[in-house]
């Protein structure tokens, strides 16, 4: 299991590859990409941008806790990472804002950050399909 994370990434790609550790890391800048709204919808008055940003801390301690998970939670874990993620993202899009400047550009960030994640594991997936990351 990878060191830096809580839920290994493995079991979505059969070779290691520079794309699956993009893909890994553009998971781990998404949740950082939201605190950074977060905080920027707290700057522009809205409250619930400290909220975002305590879920985000508590996610990101939860996917680099330092010990590793015994066997038999390391499904589970996964399971917690992936609708972790996910939740962050919907209370992201919940109270997503674009009249302010500050808003507009954090929260295009998050957006360019979920389009380069869709499309790193497009290629990612693909060319692990195609065999092109196997050892020569």
């Amino acid at each position: 299991m990878n060191a830096l994370f809580q839920a290994d990434l493995s079991f979505l790609f059969e070779q290691p590859s520079i794309w699956l550790a993009l893909v890994e890391t553009l998971i781990v800048l998404t949740p950082l990409a939201i605190a950074l709204s977060g905080f920027a919808a707290w700057r522009v008055g809205d409250r619930r941008g400290l909220i975002l940003i305590f879920w985000v801390c508590a996610y990101l301690l939860w996917l680099h806790w330092p010990q590793p998970l015994d066997a038999a939670l390391v499904l589970p874990g996964r399971v917690v990472s992936v609708i972790g993620w996910f939740w962050l993202l919907g209370a992201w899009s919940r109270r997503v804002n674009w009249h302010e400047p500050l808003l507009l550009v954090s929260n295009g960030l998050v957006v360019a950050f979920l389009l380069a994640l869709f499309l790193t594991t497009a290629i990612a997936t693909i060319r692990d399909i195609m065999g092109w990351d196997m050892p020569a």
